[in-house]
């Protein structure tokens, strides 16, 4: 059992109880109590500070609201001061759905927090439930004098709520998205008029003032988003770097953006990401603000070579789950960006980084979804090459798909689904063109290695098999893993968060406990969708694993060790490779 962990606790903490929480490395505890919003928070562990990983941090997060929430429902007492800076501290690293859960919590036992209520309404537009926001921001401004500082954080979580209904329409000149845009500039302009040192609402006054000139959109209004941006670069600039907040350098970077500064773009940018220490969460937000709002993709190539840079910054960092549109894969694929926008956003190696991103989309187009004919996708399967398993003679090019038994097998037994009743598309490569599973050319049930081969009645053309790993990686601090598929239904998605090699029951020090399969554990997230995805080394994008199982929950360790942790499951490539040569199914 590892020792004691407690957050930073602020003097009027009190200390609960202990929990116990699994973590990537061991279980440990810590004392459920305190709270520092943020998730770059030091812990202590035996006297001795240490930073951990972005994965363990969330599982404390998560473990400390969840046992706050039980007291906060349980108990008739209970300080509510944590409690409220957890909700932060959630939001902060995006676990939304505990986040509304203890807002939710707090304003039972608080309703009239100003400040919780907006988070509150805050989460609801993170997940996309606008229009409840709308209602509860409206709520909270019914009830507050104009100059007190909540009322002018809602105001302008009521202009977000507008702007997303305005992007989110289809037709933007239709009546209700001009009305929401009407409604999102006025909720930004009344504060930042008030106050122009508001620079966070003048630069989305900008934003969107620009985006409505773009379409065409008439706008009556006697603003000038030039000038506004002129300002907001003079304040901006006027500060010094611990004098602004976290939104500083890419408030900065959207101003010069409005000004067509494009070399002063490149280095806000850079200056926003690595000023932060939750650099994924970071480069996420900047690149939805660039792409979604201001269209740089459509800016030419500097703007194409800023949204690539971003895309590329996220695969790099810990932290985020990186998802790209089908369509998009082969274009950022074949594009190269203007090397001094990558080095100036990702350092010095930033060509290098970008090059190891399009070797990534270059290994998506081989991955394909799998779907129950005529509704909707139930795994995901990647094109592999037969005689590299030994099902075909060498001189063989016949190619197959590889997902899992528990997607695709013979009998069609759930949860998977029958060869007759699948189809599979390659969807980065052709979204229309469907292909029928003619039949299974070899299979493995779960408990063994979890595998099917699907032979196609056609052959994809121009898409090459993936490389498979001759062996599995060193389990070091470092490794990382990646994984390819389609989580939840949603688009391709190129897994990143928390993508850690934890173990595997390879050799040399391997000891699986069913013979002949070698498991691999790593912490990459992955929804249902995701069974029969590649899971690839982080040298050379080769396969090491064939992902079969995914849990929020604690498993046990590999190799006869002791304790759990939060884990993902693939199947070595040569075990599947072994299973076949010694006839173990088929």
């Amino acid at each position: 059992m590892g020792g004691v962990l407690a957050a930073r606790i602020p003097r009027t903490a009190t200390t609960i109880r202990i929990i116990q929480v699994p973590v990537a490395d061991e279980t440990m505890e810590f004392s459920a109590v305190s709270w520092q919003s943020g998730i770059g928070e030091m812990f202590i562990r035996g006297g001795r500070a240490m930073v951990e990983d972005r994965r363990a941090k969330i599982d404390r997060i998560r473990a400390v609201a969840t046992a706050t929430l039980g007291r906060l429902r349980n108990l008739p007492v209970v300080d509510l001061l944590d409690a409220k800076a957890q909700v932060k501290g959630l939001i902060d690293a995006r676990q939304f759905d505990l986040a509304i859960s203890l807002a939710e919590a707090v304003s039972r036992r608080d309703p009239g927090d100003p400040t919780n209520r907006r988070r509150y309404a805050q989460v609801q537009i993170e997940t996309h439930n606008v229009t409840a926001a709308i209602d509860m921001l409206k709520a909270i401004m019914a009830r507050l004098p104009s100059s007190h500082p909540e009322y002018a954080e809602a105001l302008g979580l009521l202009g977000r709520s507008y702007k997303q209904m305005f992007i989110d329409a289809p037709d933007k000149s239709g009546k209700l998205a001009r009305s929401m845009l009407r409604k999102s500039l006025a909720a930004y302009r009344r504060p930042y008029e008030a106050d122009p040192a508001k620079t966070w609402h003048g630069i989305n006054l900008v934003a969107l003032l620009t985006y409505a000139r773009r379409l065409g959109l008439p706008i009556d209004d006697g603003l000038d988003p030039r000038a506004i941006a002129r300002d907001i670069v003079s304040r901006l600039n006027a500060l010094t770097e611990k004098d602004g907040d976290e939104w500083h350098f890419l408030t900065l970077a959207e101003a010069y953006l409005s000004l067509g500064q494009w070399d002063d773009v490149d280095r806000a940018i850079g200056s926003y990401i690595n000023s932060s220490p939750d650099k994924a969460f970071v480069c996420a937000s900047a690149l939805r603000q660039f792409r979604d709002v201001w269209n740089v993709e459509d800016m030419g190539p500097r703007g194409r070579s800023i949204a690539a840079a971003l895309r590329a910054a996220v695969l790099e960092l810990e932290g985020h789950d990186l998802r790209v549109d089908p369509h998009e894969i082969k274009a950022l694929q074949a594009f190269q960006p203007e090397e001094k926008t990558l080095e100036a956003i990702l350092g010095d190696d930033g060509p290098t980084t970008y090059r190891f991103m399009q070797m990534g989309m270059q290994r998506a187009l081989a991955v394909a979804s799998i779907r129950l004919k005529l509704t909707d996708r139930v795994g995901t399967g990647f094109l592999v090459r037969a005689s590299d398993f030994g099902l075909a003679p060498k001189a063989n090019d016949e190619l197959l798909v590889l997902t899992n038994w528990h997607v695709v097998n013979p009998d069609g037994l759930y949860p998977g689904i029958g060869p007759d009743e699948a189809e599979i598309v390659f969807e980065a490569v052709d979204s229309q063109k469907t292909y029928n599973v003619k039949a299974i050319a070899w299979s493995s049930p779960v408990q063994q290695v979890d595998a099917s081969f699907l032979r196609l009645d056609g052959s994809p053309p121009s898409i090459d098999p993936l490389p498979l790993a001759e062996k599995l990686p060193v389990v070091q601090d470092k490794a990382r893993v990646y994984v390819i598929g389609y989580p939840g239904g949603h688009e391709l998605s190129l897994s990143l968060q928390d993508n850690r090699l934890l173990d595997h029951e390879g050799p040399p020090a391997g000891k699986p406990q069913i013979p002949g399969v070698w498991r691999v554990h790593y912490r990459a997230p992955t929804e249902p969708g995701s069974s029969g995805s590649p899971v690839f080394d982080d040298r050379v994008w080769s396969v090491i694993a064939l992902h079969h199982a995914g849990s929020e929950k604690p498993i046990g360790r590999l190799n006869g060790k002791s304790g759990t942790y939060v884990a993902n499951e693939g199947i070595a490539i040569r075990s599947i490779r072994d299973a076949i040569a010694n006839g173990a199914a088929g």
